[in-house]
Protein backbone atom coordinates (compact mmCIF):
# COMPACT_ATOMS: atom_id res chain seq x y z
CA UNK A 1 0.00 0.00 0.00
CA UNK A 2 1.41 3.83 -0.98
CA UNK A 3 2.46 5.34 2.11
CA UNK A 4 -0.18 8.40 3.19
CA UNK A 5 -0.53 10.87 5.31
CA UNK A 6 -3.60 9.99 7.55
CA UNK A 7 -5.27 12.24 11.14
CA UNK A 8 -5.36 9.98 14.21
CA UNK A 9 -6.59 10.17 16.89
CA UNK A 10 -6.56 9.18 20.23
CA UNK A 11 -8.09 11.54 23.32
CA UNK A 12 -9.12 14.27 21.54
CA UNK A 13 -4.68 15.50 19.97
CA UNK A 14 -4.14 14.97 16.19
CA UNK A 15 -0.93 13.35 15.07
CA UNK A 16 0.34 12.69 11.22
CA UNK A 17 1.08 9.09 11.15
CA UNK A 18 2.17 7.20 7.95
CA UNK A 19 0.01 3.33 7.23
CA UNK A 20 2.36 0.95 8.48
CA UNK A 21 1.44 -2.83 8.82
CA UNK A 22 0.94 -3.32 12.35
CA UNK A 23 -0.47 -6.95 13.37
CA UNK A 24 -3.25 -6.15 15.60
CA UNK A 25 -3.33 -8.36 19.02
CA UNK A 26 0.82 -9.05 19.26
CA UNK A 27 2.43 -8.44 22.27
CA UNK A 28 2.98 -4.64 23.49
CA UNK A 29 0.90 -3.61 20.03
CA UNK A 30 -0.07 -0.57 19.33
CA UNK A 31 -3.44 0.93 20.51
CA UNK A 32 -6.76 -0.50 19.16
CA UNK A 33 -7.62 1.19 16.01
CA UNK A 34 -11.22 2.32 14.69
CA UNK A 35 -11.32 4.62 11.36
CA UNK A 36 -13.79 7.36 9.73
CA UNK A 37 -14.38 8.11 6.52
CA UNK A 38 -16.50 11.54 6.05
CA UNK A 39 -16.82 14.99 4.80
CA UNK A 40 -14.45 16.57 6.57
CA UNK A 41 -13.91 19.69 4.20
CA UNK A 42 -16.47 21.16 1.33
CA UNK A 43 -19.66 21.95 2.19
CA UNK A 44 -20.84 19.21 4.14
CA UNK A 45 -17.91 19.07 6.65
CA UNK A 46 -19.85 20.21 9.43
CA UNK A 47 -21.66 16.84 9.40
CA UNK A 48 -18.58 14.93 9.12
CA UNK A 49 -16.34 17.37 11.80
CA UNK A 50 -19.33 16.72 14.29
CA UNK A 51 -19.62 13.30 14.40
CA UNK A 52 -15.91 12.81 14.27
CA UNK A 53 -15.52 15.14 17.19
CA UNK A 54 -18.34 13.41 19.29
CA UNK A 55 -16.83 10.18 18.41
CA UNK A 56 -13.47 11.54 19.73
CA UNK A 57 -15.59 12.43 22.94
CA UNK A 58 -16.20 8.76 23.56
CA UNK A 59 -12.97 8.07 22.82
CA UNK A 60 -11.46 10.35 25.41
CA UNK A 61 -13.81 9.06 28.24
CA UNK A 62 -13.03 5.51 27.42
CA UNK A 63 -9.33 5.82 27.71
CA UNK A 64 -9.26 8.24 30.36
CA UNK A 65 -10.69 5.12 32.46
CA UNK A 66 -8.16 2.42 30.47
CA UNK A 67 -9.46 2.37 27.65
CA UNK A 68 -11.04 -0.82 26.23
CA UNK A 69 -9.48 -4.17 28.00
CA UNK A 70 -6.77 -1.85 29.11
CA UNK A 71 -5.64 -1.01 25.25
CA UNK A 72 -6.31 2.61 24.39
CA UNK A 73 -8.54 3.25 21.02
CA UNK A 74 -7.55 5.90 18.61
CA UNK A 75 -9.50 6.80 15.64
CA UNK A 76 -8.41 7.40 12.44
CA UNK A 77 -9.94 9.67 10.03
CA UNK A 78 -10.09 10.56 6.14
CA UNK A 79 -11.74 13.61 4.15
CA UNK A 80 -14.15 11.98 1.82
CA UNK A 81 -15.48 15.34 1.18
CA UNK A 82 -19.04 14.07 0.69
CA UNK A 83 -18.12 12.04 -2.73
CA UNK A 84 -19.38 9.06 -3.49
CA UNK A 85 -15.63 8.27 -5.32
CA UNK A 86 -13.95 9.03 -2.80
CA UNK A 87 -15.27 7.04 -0.01
CA UNK A 88 -14.97 4.08 -1.55
CA UNK A 89 -11.13 4.81 -2.33
CA UNK A 90 -10.91 5.49 1.54
CA UNK A 91 -12.55 2.74 2.27
CA UNK A 92 -10.06 0.55 0.07
CA UNK A 93 -7.36 2.24 2.01
CA UNK A 94 -8.76 1.56 5.41
CA UNK A 95 -9.81 -2.12 4.90
CA UNK A 96 -6.39 -2.65 3.08
CA UNK A 97 -4.74 -1.42 6.69
CA UNK A 98 -4.48 -4.39 9.21
CA UNK A 99 -4.74 -2.19 12.00
CA UNK A 100 -8.16 -1.09 11.52
CA UNK A 101 -10.12 -3.00 13.45
CA UNK A 102 -13.73 -1.25 12.49
CA UNK A 103 -15.30 1.38 10.70
CA UNK A 104 -17.57 4.20 12.17
CA UNK A 105 -18.89 7.95 11.65
CA UNK A 106 -19.64 7.98 8.04
CA UNK A 107 -21.71 10.55 6.44
CA UNK A 108 -24.24 11.71 3.78
CA UNK A 109 -26.64 8.85 1.95
CA UNK A 110 -24.22 8.35 -0.91
CA UNK A 111 -21.24 7.93 0.91
CA UNK A 112 -23.01 5.76 4.03
CA UNK A 113 -24.45 3.49 1.26
CA UNK A 114 -21.07 3.06 -0.70
CA UNK A 115 -18.99 2.74 2.55
CA UNK A 116 -21.84 0.00 4.17
CA UNK A 117 -21.89 -2.09 0.83
CA UNK A 118 -18.15 -2.16 0.60
CA UNK A 119 -17.91 -3.08 5.01
CA UNK A 120 -19.89 -5.90 3.99
CA UNK A 121 -17.61 -7.05 1.08
CA UNK A 122 -14.59 -6.85 3.30
CA UNK A 123 -16.34 -8.47 6.28
CA UNK A 124 -15.84 -5.38 8.54
CA UNK A 125 -18.06 -3.31 10.83
CA UNK A 126 -19.33 0.09 10.02
CA UNK A 127 -20.89 1.55 13.36
CA UNK A 128 -23.37 4.78 12.73
CA UNK A 129 -24.06 6.63 10.39
CA UNK A 130 -24.94 9.89 9.83
CA UNK A 131 -27.96 8.68 7.46
CA UNK A 132 -31.24 7.50 7.97
CA UNK A 133 -31.22 5.90 4.37
CA UNK A 134 -33.40 2.49 4.14
CA UNK A 135 -30.24 0.66 2.39
CA UNK A 136 -28.02 1.20 5.74
CA UNK A 137 -31.51 -1.08 7.75
CA UNK A 138 -31.36 -3.93 5.09
CA UNK A 139 -29.30 -6.63 3.87
CA UNK A 140 -26.76 -5.11 1.46
CA UNK A 141 -25.38 -3.63 5.11
CA UNK A 142 -25.02 -6.93 6.55
CA UNK A 143 -22.34 -5.67 8.85
CA UNK A 144 -23.53 -1.92 9.26
CA UNK A 145 -25.18 -1.18 13.06
CA UNK A 146 -26.97 1.75 13.36
CA UNK A 147 -27.44 3.72 16.20
CA UNK A 148 -29.91 6.37 14.91
CA UNK A 149 -33.42 5.67 13.99
CA UNK A 150 -34.45 5.84 10.42
CA UNK A 151 -35.78 8.44 7.87
CA UNK A 152 -38.51 6.62 7.99
CA UNK A 153 -39.08 6.46 11.49
CA UNK A 154 -38.53 10.29 11.48
CA UNK A 155 -41.18 10.37 8.71
CA UNK A 156 -43.79 8.40 10.35
CA UNK A 157 -43.39 10.27 13.49
CA UNK A 158 -43.87 13.81 11.74
CA UNK A 159 -46.83 12.33 9.89
CA UNK A 160 -48.88 10.64 12.68
CA UNK A 161 -48.25 13.92 14.70
CA UNK A 162 -49.63 15.93 11.80
CA UNK A 163 -52.40 13.60 11.37
CA UNK A 164 -53.59 13.91 14.89
CA UNK A 165 -54.14 17.58 14.34
CA UNK A 166 -56.25 16.73 11.62
CA UNK A 167 -53.81 17.86 9.02
CA UNK A 168 -54.00 15.86 5.62
CA UNK A 169 -51.92 17.78 2.63
CA UNK A 170 -48.27 17.25 2.85
CA UNK A 171 -45.53 18.76 0.43
CA UNK A 172 -41.87 17.48 0.56
CA UNK A 173 -38.57 18.88 -0.33
CA UNK A 174 -36.05 16.82 -1.14
CA UNK A 175 -32.77 15.98 -1.93
CA UNK A 176 -33.25 15.25 -6.25
CA UNK A 177 -30.28 12.42 -5.89
CA UNK A 178 -32.34 10.58 -3.36
CA UNK A 179 -36.09 11.47 -5.00
CA UNK A 180 -36.50 7.57 -5.84
CA UNK A 181 -35.71 6.61 -2.32
CA UNK A 182 -37.37 9.17 -0.40
CA UNK A 183 -40.39 10.02 -2.15
CA UNK A 184 -41.80 6.82 -2.58
CA UNK A 185 -41.01 6.44 1.66
CA UNK A 186 -42.79 8.95 2.16
CA UNK A 187 -46.13 8.12 0.08
CA UNK A 188 -45.94 4.56 1.60
CA UNK A 189 -46.27 6.05 5.24
CA UNK A 190 -48.79 8.46 4.02
CA UNK A 191 -51.18 6.05 2.67
CA UNK A 192 -50.85 4.15 5.97
CA UNK A 193 -52.17 6.93 8.08
CA UNK A 194 -54.64 8.89 5.68
CA UNK A 195 -52.49 11.42 4.16
CA UNK A 196 -51.63 12.75 0.60
CA UNK A 197 -48.73 13.98 -0.86
CA UNK A 198 -49.80 17.10 -2.99
CA UNK A 199 -46.11 18.32 -3.99
CA UNK A 200 -42.91 17.77 -4.26
CA UNK A 201 -39.91 19.64 -4.91
CA UNK A 202 -36.07 18.46 -5.96
CA UNK A 203 -32.76 20.43 -4.52
CA UNK A 204 -29.58 19.81 -5.39
CA UNK A 205 -27.13 18.28 -2.58
CA UNK A 206 -24.48 20.81 -3.37
CA UNK A 207 -26.79 23.38 -5.08
CA UNK A 208 -27.51 26.94 -3.20
CA UNK A 209 -30.74 26.95 -3.23
CA UNK A 210 -34.55 25.99 -4.27
CA UNK A 211 -35.50 28.02 -7.15
CA UNK A 212 -38.10 30.07 -8.11
CA UNK A 213 -40.41 28.28 -9.85
CA UNK A 214 -40.16 25.75 -7.70
CA UNK A 215 -41.00 27.53 -4.86
CA UNK A 216 -44.20 29.49 -6.79
CA UNK A 217 -45.24 25.46 -7.37
CA UNK A 218 -44.96 24.45 -3.95
CA UNK A 219 -47.02 27.71 -3.00
CA UNK A 220 -49.88 27.13 -5.68
CA UNK A 221 -50.09 23.82 -4.38
CA UNK A 222 -51.17 24.68 -0.91
CA UNK A 223 -50.15 21.79 1.19
CA UNK A 224 -51.07 21.74 5.23
CA UNK A 225 -47.44 20.68 6.12
CA UNK A 226 -44.04 20.97 4.55
CA UNK A 227 -41.51 18.19 5.65
CA UNK A 228 -37.77 18.37 4.34
CA UNK A 229 -35.25 16.30 4.02
CA UNK A 230 -31.95 18.54 2.83
CA UNK A 231 -28.89 19.75 3.82
CA UNK A 232 -27.57 22.99 4.78
CA UNK A 233 -26.68 24.47 1.17
CA UNK A 234 -29.93 24.66 -0.29
CA UNK A 235 -32.05 24.75 2.81
CA UNK A 236 -30.86 27.98 4.16
CA UNK A 237 -31.90 30.05 1.09
CA UNK A 238 -34.94 28.62 0.43
CA UNK A 239 -36.61 28.88 3.68
CA UNK A 240 -35.49 32.83 3.99
CA UNK A 241 -37.97 33.08 0.59
CA UNK A 242 -40.53 30.58 1.87
CA UNK A 243 -41.14 31.08 5.25
CA UNK A 244 -42.29 34.74 5.01
CA UNK A 245 -44.77 33.58 2.66
CA UNK A 246 -46.33 30.85 4.26
CA UNK A 247 -45.81 32.05 7.69
CA UNK A 248 -48.79 29.40 9.59
CA UNK A 249 -47.27 26.44 7.34
CA UNK A 250 -45.79 24.06 9.45
CA UNK A 251 -42.23 22.84 8.55
CA UNK A 252 -40.39 20.28 9.64
CA UNK A 253 -36.91 19.16 9.18
CA UNK A 254 -35.41 15.86 9.02
CA UNK A 255 -32.73 15.50 11.44
CA UNK A 256 -29.76 15.26 8.37
CA UNK A 257 -29.11 19.05 9.41
CA UNK A 258 -26.53 21.16 10.52
CA UNK A 259 -29.43 22.79 12.96
CA UNK A 260 -27.36 25.23 15.05
CA UNK A 261 -25.77 26.38 12.11
CA UNK A 262 -29.36 26.48 10.05
CA UNK A 263 -30.78 28.55 13.27
CA UNK A 264 -27.93 30.75 13.04
CA UNK A 265 -28.25 31.76 9.51
CA UNK A 266 -32.30 31.94 9.33
CA UNK A 267 -32.11 34.22 12.78
CA UNK A 268 -35.88 35.35 13.17
CA UNK A 269 -37.03 33.69 9.86
CA UNK A 270 -36.26 30.56 11.64
CA UNK A 271 -39.27 31.11 14.00
CA UNK A 272 -41.75 28.29 13.42
CA UNK A 273 -39.37 25.89 11.98
CA UNK A 274 -39.45 22.36 13.32
CA UNK A 275 -37.20 19.82 13.44
CA UNK A 276 -37.25 15.79 13.68
CA UNK A 277 -34.39 14.30 16.33
CA UNK A 278 -32.82 11.16 16.72
CA UNK A 279 -31.00 11.77 20.00
CA UNK A 280 -32.76 14.20 22.78
CA UNK A 281 -32.29 17.78 22.89
CA UNK A 282 -28.08 18.33 24.45
CA UNK A 283 -30.23 20.81 26.84
CA UNK A 284 -31.85 17.81 28.96
CA UNK A 285 -29.42 16.73 31.27
CA UNK A 286 -31.18 14.52 33.30
CA UNK A 287 -29.75 12.13 31.30
CA UNK A 288 -26.77 10.96 31.87
CA UNK A 289 -25.72 10.28 28.08
CA UNK A 290 -26.00 13.94 27.88
CA UNK A 291 -24.42 15.61 30.82
CA UNK A 292 -21.41 13.40 30.06
CA UNK A 293 -20.92 14.81 26.46
CA UNK A 294 -21.51 18.53 27.29
CA UNK A 295 -18.52 17.85 30.13
CA UNK A 296 -16.25 16.14 27.29
CA UNK A 297 -17.34 18.84 24.57
CA UNK A 298 -16.58 21.70 26.75
CA UNK A 299 -13.15 20.26 27.72
CA UNK A 300 -12.21 19.85 24.90
CA UNK A 301 -13.60 22.93 22.91
CA UNK A 302 -15.84 21.15 20.32
CA UNK A 303 -19.33 22.51 19.81
CA UNK A 304 -22.34 20.55 21.37
CA UNK A 305 -24.92 20.22 18.37
CA UNK A 306 -27.62 17.49 17.59
CA UNK A 307 -24.76 15.63 15.52
CA UNK A 308 -21.92 16.09 17.17
CA UNK A 309 -24.45 14.79 20.36
CA UNK A 310 -25.16 11.63 17.77
CA UNK A 311 -21.24 11.12 16.86
CA UNK A 312 -20.90 10.50 20.76
CA UNK A 313 -23.90 8.06 21.13
CA UNK A 314 -22.27 6.35 17.81
CA UNK A 315 -18.66 5.94 19.75
CA UNK A 316 -20.09 4.46 22.92
CA UNK A 317 -21.75 2.42 21.09
CA UNK A 318 -18.62 1.20 18.94
CA UNK A 319 -16.30 0.88 22.31
CA UNK A 320 -19.49 -0.97 23.63
CA UNK A 321 -19.13 -3.81 20.75
CA UNK A 322 -15.25 -3.65 21.71
CA UNK A 323 -15.61 -4.68 24.97
CA UNK A 324 -18.07 -7.60 24.14
CA UNK A 325 -15.53 -9.09 21.35
CA UNK A 326 -14.06 -11.93 22.25
CA UNK A 327 -10.80 -11.41 20.20
CA UNK A 328 -9.08 -8.51 18.21
CA UNK A 329 -10.01 -9.01 14.58
CA UNK A 330 -12.53 -7.66 12.39
CA UNK A 331 -15.06 -10.68 13.25
CA UNK A 332 -15.17 -10.82 16.50
CA UNK A 333 -16.00 -7.01 16.70
CA UNK A 334 -18.98 -7.67 13.90
CA UNK A 335 -19.45 -10.81 17.18
CA UNK A 336 -19.05 -8.10 19.56
CA UNK A 337 -21.79 -5.52 18.08
CA UNK A 338 -24.22 -8.17 17.67
CA UNK A 339 -23.76 -8.95 21.61
CA UNK A 340 -24.34 -5.29 22.65
CA UNK A 341 -27.41 -6.31 24.06
CA UNK A 342 -28.76 -3.04 26.27
CA UNK A 343 -26.80 0.14 26.40
CA UNK A 344 -28.63 2.55 28.60
CA UNK A 345 -28.19 5.72 27.41
CA UNK A 346 -30.95 7.11 29.87
CA UNK A 347 -33.56 8.10 26.85
CA UNK A 348 -33.57 4.81 25.41
CA UNK A 349 -31.37 1.74 25.16
CA UNK A 350 -29.16 0.70 22.19
CA UNK A 351 -29.59 -3.03 21.50
CA UNK A 352 -28.04 -5.58 18.84
CA UNK A 353 -27.96 -9.21 18.10
CA UNK A 354 -27.23 -11.39 15.39
CA UNK A 355 -30.25 -10.85 13.68
CA UNK A 356 -30.46 -7.05 14.40
CA UNK A 357 -28.49 -4.12 13.45
CA UNK A 358 -30.58 -1.01 14.33
CA UNK A 359 -29.98 -0.15 17.74
CA UNK A 360 -32.39 2.73 18.48
CA UNK A 361 -35.82 3.62 17.15
CA UNK A 362 -35.68 6.95 19.05
CA UNK A 363 -37.42 10.22 17.32
CA UNK A 364 -38.29 13.35 19.11
CA UNK A 365 -40.18 16.39 17.26
CA UNK A 366 -39.04 20.02 18.32
CA UNK A 367 -40.01 23.41 17.13
CA UNK A 368 -37.64 27.12 16.96
CA UNK A 369 -39.23 30.09 18.68
CA UNK A 370 -39.35 33.59 17.60
CA UNK A 371 -35.92 33.88 19.83
CA UNK A 372 -34.76 30.55 18.28
CA UNK A 373 -35.17 28.23 20.99
CA UNK A 374 -36.18 25.22 20.95
CA UNK A 375 -39.30 23.91 22.46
Amino acid sequence: MKRRQFLVHGTGLGIAAAVAPITIGAANAAPILVAQSAALSGPQAGFGTAMRDGILAAIRGANRKGGVNGREVNLLSLDDQGDKAKTEANVALLTGDSRVLGLTGFTTRPCSEAGAVLAAKEGIALVGAFSGTPLLYGDKASTTFTTRASYERELDAIVRHYRLLGLTKFGFVHLEDARSTNVPLLEKILAQHGGQLTVTAGVDRKGPNLNDSAIKTLTASQPEVLIILANNAPLTGFLREYAPKTLVLPKMVISFVDREKLLADLGKDAAGVGFSVVVPEYTREKYWVVREFVALAKEMKIPVTPVSLEGFVTGLALLEGLKQSRTESRAALIEGMGRVGALDLGYTNIRFSRSERTGSRFVDLSLASRSSGLV
